[in-house]
């Protein structure tokens, strides 16, 4: 018998040379008789066909072409034709093990792209090519000695496991870095151009050595070196070197300083759309007959790009030429602009939004359909939808519009929060011991955009209920309508801070907002409140407040209608969890005719957040309120209006409401206590208690940092911050006041100064978790004064839907 073999994967073949026969059968070995039949059909020989070499070639070039097989063999027996093949066998399950940083989700979304999922036939070549990308993508984030191995596991039936073995072990460290041919800037100058350090104190857990951020880090020291005039210095080249282990990283980066340069002459050139008198003034920006500065070059190329984008150039190109004279040390500075197709938007999509209706996301679009496109309305209505706070992520793109050469549909993709959520408030004190709250509140109510809350509480003072709802797209112009009822029971007999009253209260009020333009807009209001006080405590400013409102017993009515007014800023990247801008309120709400109390209160609070670093993991956060509130027409503001402060969102590390003026209670064996009289020496009583004052401010500074132990992806819902709160709470009237008091054998504290400041500092831990926002505070009171409580830790979880 003369056998002939012809067998190769990658079509390279042996064989011997067999002459030329007539085929009179032909028969396929390692396939079941139905297949055998279809694949002598697809075959280019027949039965009866005189073959030679080339034609069992082509046999089993055909058959491996078809991506079937693992293996093909051609052999003459006889006049027979025998083909022994191996099939591919098919993919029952892939297994994955080992990976960490990069979800299941993501790995399978790559593993079915490239066509290993569930019932295709296994390419042992693309696994492998597979096997090697993803060990090179760990290697490309730091992680030099992650390994990615690919066990094949046969089963029955032509049938295949794939199990995906990864160790992905730690990122490198950085321990050392060094510069070459840095002589105008010192190494520790240069480094502080960087994120990455080698012996950087905030890194708690190891300088890892992070590729995608070091490249960043070149960027921005040829940038430093642009910007003090080194027009021509550039990073030549880099050497990492790894330990055996590589577990470890030594990096030398090589630079080229050159010399410092001014600019004589600046231009525009190109294909400016026709817009070369707006472009003009751009050049502005570079300072002639001085040193160069990148960051100027730079705020022109963008200020191109934007004028420009806004007239529906949405991809123009801006390349810098710079003509050097090496002899002055001078450069000219040639602004070369492609403004390429002007587009026009079609439609506006949105990708993502399972809850959110569509109507509510284009209530934020600034961007008009059928109008020229604008880089700069998609970038707003992207920071837009960030504010609203109904969303993790916002990412805008534009598309292509077949068939249309000039027409282009912007894309926006959202993955939403949970908007809806329920809260338990948890607090425990040295002595307050535990007090809890509820809520309920859906912020994005039928995906509409409006926001429907009901609230209540219960501890061992009372019960509050408060049922709010707000309509943020009332009228086609943006103006909002919010509304509210609410009622409380509120008996703080038990409570050892505050003095004792019981008070039932219900009302509601109603507000519109009116926007002014993208970051301001006001609001104005009207309001109800029913108040019925009774048990109330005999207390020396409490008197001052019955007697300016005529009452002659320590019980009473009233019936409160209000007007309520506001200013609010709002600049912030994103509403949940900011990095930047700044948010600032000013608002305050006076009674009107009708009311029996009369008075009227002010607030202002301003919050910034300040970047540190180019990724804005390390933000510095500022916070500044004062509150004021005062009597009208010869009546005190009510008791229950004053100000206290303590507590997560005030001064963490105090009791809640446990900061400000304290009780000074009438003495039974000098006045009678069922008649309400101001004589001050009636009172004597002191025992800690709070009344609140009339007047109030605060502080706070927080460092927020990289959270330990959280991926890079899950650090937007996570934050953790070292901070500082200060606050003062005081009586402004309390000087007029505190001499009347001179019989006491207890010298009072100076009620009325403003200069009392309590403080804390400590950390805190936000957590937008799957059941909720979650927030934990530890804080030690830095300063403080007798009878103050502390609480120094404090928490509030909550769960969302």
């Amino acid at each position: 018998m003369k056998k002939l073999l012809i067998a190769s994967l990658l079509f390279g073949s042996t064989s011997v040379l067999a002459g030329t026969f007539v085929v009179q059968d032909i028969r396929v070995d390692g396939v079941q008789s139905t297949t055998e039949n279809s694949i002598i059909a697809s075959l280019p020989v027949q039965v009866g066909q005189k073959i030679n070499d080339a034609n069992i070639a082509d046999v089993v070039r055909t058959l491996f072409l078809s991506g079937q097989y693992d293996d093909v063999r051609a052999s003459q027996q006889g006049n027979t034709l025998v083909i022994s093949v191996t099939p591919k066998s098919i993919i029952s399950d892939v297994i994955l093990e080992g990976n960490k940083t990069i979800p299941d989700e993501a790995l399978k979304q790559n593993l079915d792209a490239n066509g290993f999922q569930k019932g295709e036939l296994l390419n042992r070549e693309k696994l492998e090519t597979f096997r090697a990308t993803l060990e090179d993508h760990y290697h490309s984030v730091g992680r030099y000695n992650a390994q990615v191995n690919t066990i094949v596991n046969p089963l029955p039936n032509h049938r295949s496991e794939i199990k995906l073995q990864i160790k992905e072990n730690d990122v490198a460290l950085l321990k050392e870095l060094n510069f070459v041919g840095n002589h105008v800037f010192s190494k520790s100058k240069l480094q502080d151009q960087m994120e990455l350090q080698p012996d950087a104190w905030w890194k708690l857990f190891g300088n890892k050595f992070d590729p995608s951020q070091f490249n960043k880090d070149l960027e921005a020291i040829q940038n430093y070196y642009f910007d003090h005039g080194y027009a021509k210095a550039k990073v030549t080249g880099t050497d990492v070197q790894l330990n055996d282990k590589k577990t470890e990283a030594r990096v030398t980066i090589n630079i080229s300083e050159g010399d410092k340069y001014t600019v004589k002459n600046a231009r525009i050139l190109g294909d400016l759309g026709g817009m070369k008198d707006q472009l003009a003034p751009t050049l502005n920006q570079i300072h002639l007959d001085q040193y160069f500065r990148g960051s100027d070059v730079h705020a022109v190329e963008n200020s191109i790009k934007s004028i420009l984008g806004e007239k529906g150039y949405g991809s123009a190109q801006v390349s810098v030429q710079p003509d050097f004279d090496d002899q002055d040390k001078s450069v000219n500075l040639s602004f070369v602009v492609d403004a390429g197709k002007r587009y026009s938007v079609r439609q506006i999509r949105f990708e993502g939004n399972t809850v959110t209706a569509d109507s509510t996301l284009r209530q934020e679009m600034r961007q008009q359909e059928g109008s020229w496109l604008s880089t700069d309305l998609i970038e707003l209505g992207k920071v837009r939808l960030d504010r609203t706070g109904f969303f993790e992520t916002v990412e805008s793109r534009t598309e292509p519009v077949e068939g249309s050469s000039d027409e282009v549909d912007v894309v926006y993709k959202v993955k939403e929060r949970n908007t809806g959520s329920i809260n338990f408030g948890v607090g425990y004190g040295t002595e307050s011991g535990l007090s809890y709250q509820a809520s309920i509140k859906q912020e994005n109510f039928l995906g509409m955009g409006s926001s429907l809350s009901l609230a209540g509480s219960r501890n061992d003072y009372g019960t509050s209920v408060n049922l709010g709802y707000t309509e943020p797209y009332f009228t086609k112009d943006g103006v909002s309508l919010g509304g509210n009822v609410f009622f409380e029971n509120y008996d703080n007999s038990k409570n050892s801070n505050s003095a004792a009253y019981t008070r039932t209260t219900y009302g509601g009020n109603v507000t519109l907002g009116f926007p002014v333009n993208e970051n301001n807009s006001y609001y104005v209001g009207l309001g109800y409140v029913y108040n019925k006080l009774k048990n109330i405590t005999p207390e020396y400013s409490r008197a001052l407040y019955l007697a300016s409102m005529n009452y002659d017993n320590w019980a009473f009515r009233s019936h409160d209608y209000d007007f309520s007014f506001g200013w609010n800023y709002n600049s912030l990247n994103r509403g949940f969890l900011p990095t930047e801008g700044v948010k600032a309120t000013f608002g305050g709400r006076v009674t009107i005719p009708g009311a029996d109390n009369k008075y009227y209160k002010l607030n202002a609070d301003v919050q910034g957040f300040y970047p540190l670093n180019r990724d804005q993991t390390w933000v510095l956060s500022g916070r500044l309120g004062a509150s004021y509130a005062n009597g009208l027409s010869g009546k005190r503001l009510p008791f229950y209006q004053t100000y206290t402060a303590g507590g997560i969102g005030s001064l963490r590390g105090f009791a809640y409401g446990a900061v400000g003026p304290q009780a000074i209670y009438i003495n039974p064996r000098a006045c009678n206590p069922a008649s309400v009289t101001t004589k001050s020496e009636c009172y004597s009583l002191l025992n800690g208690d709070i009344v609140g004052g009339n007047a109030m401010t605060s502080a706070s500074v927080e460092l927020i940092m990289p959270t330990p132990f959280v991926s890079e992806k899950s650090q937007n819902s996570v934050r953790t911050s070292l901070f500082i709160d200060a606050a003062s709470v005081w009586d402004t009237h309390w000087k007029a006041e505190k001499n009347q008091f001179a019989h006491l054998s207890t010298k009072l504290p100076d009620y009325g100064d403003p200069s009392r400041i309590r403080s804390s500092a400590g950390i805190a831990f936000q957590w937008q978790s799957p059941i909720g926002p979650l927030i934990f505070s530890y804080a030690k009171p830095i300063k403080k004064y007798e009878n103050d409580d502390i609480e120094q830790f404090q928490f509030n979880v909550g769960g969302s839907f």
